[in-house]
């Protein structure tokens, strides 16, 4: 695994050439080739010239399970693609759904073994995160998280580690910088986006103790209404962060 931006590190010929000999070098090249047609779900909407500058601007970073890889309120400044393993999300730590009964182990154990929480969505291999984030300007609401055991494997002893998990990553500002070169495809990468929020959101409110009583006080305030958050409707822990000068 190495970095793709390695090639304009090291090479500064790749800008000096045109458009079509780029785009001969990414589509020709077994490495970019096999990643885009990987994460075709985010580049099926995407023009040539932003896919080629985009993955032309990649690097590598690799984890080991079980850590963080965005924190609760943190500011997101790079997006991730996954090309080993799997994430976790979860609610933040004051607001989770407890573990079922039939999963209950003692407190001291809880603690130890790190199960006062439970995973409200898995993202496997060739899924991708931090979009919509960066393209809002958004906080993180959510924990992503390197798994660190399977889910049946929680209760077990002497399981064997998980491998690193691997992620291609770019930069905050060179997705702006590319979506502002490429308005359409930054017009269709938007909404994509606040698709897979809402569909993140409606977990995370699932699971949410919180969220779930704001429901209730809503039905009783309106007679029973059901309450429905709109798409683009963002949470106050989500706040954008203010414009630097």
């Amino acid at each position: 695994m190495y970095d793709f931006n390695l090639v304009i590190e090291e090479f500064p010929f790749y800008q000096q050439i045109t458009p079509k000999m780029q785009t001969d070098l990414i589509q020709s090249t077994k490495q970019f080739q096999d990643f885009e047609r990987c994460f075709n779900h985010f580049f099926d909407e995407c023009e040539r010239g932003f896919s080629n500058e985009f993955i032309i601007s990649m690097y590598c970073r690799i984890y080991t399970p079980g850590k963080t890889v965005i924190s609760y309120k943190s500011n997101v400044k790079e997006m991730y693609f996954i090309k080993q393993g799997i994430v976790e999300i979860y609610n933040n730590d004051q607001d989770y759904q407890p573990l079922t009964e039939s999963a209950r182990i003692t407190h001291e154990d809880s603690k130890s073994k790190n199960l006062g929480q439970r995973a409200i969505l898995y993202l496997p291999k060739f899924s991708y995160f931090g979009d919509y984030h960066i393209l809002y300007n958004l906080k993180s609401n959510i924990v992503f998280k390197t798994l660190e055991r399977h889910p049946d494997d929680m209760l077990k002893q002497n399981i064997e580690p998980l491998p690193d998990i691997i992620f291609m990553c770019v930069d905050k500002d060179k997705l702006l910088e590319l979506c502002d070169l490429f308005p359409q495809t930054a017009e269709n990468l938007k909404r994509k986006a606040l698709e897979k929020r809402k569909r993140f959101m409606t977990q995370k409110n699932t699971m949410s103790k919180r969220y779930m009583k704001k429901m209730e006080d809503y039905r009783v305030e309106n007679q029973g209404m059901q309450y429905e958050e709109g798409l683009d409707e963002f949470h106050t822990d989500e706040e954008a962060e203010q414009a630097e000068n």
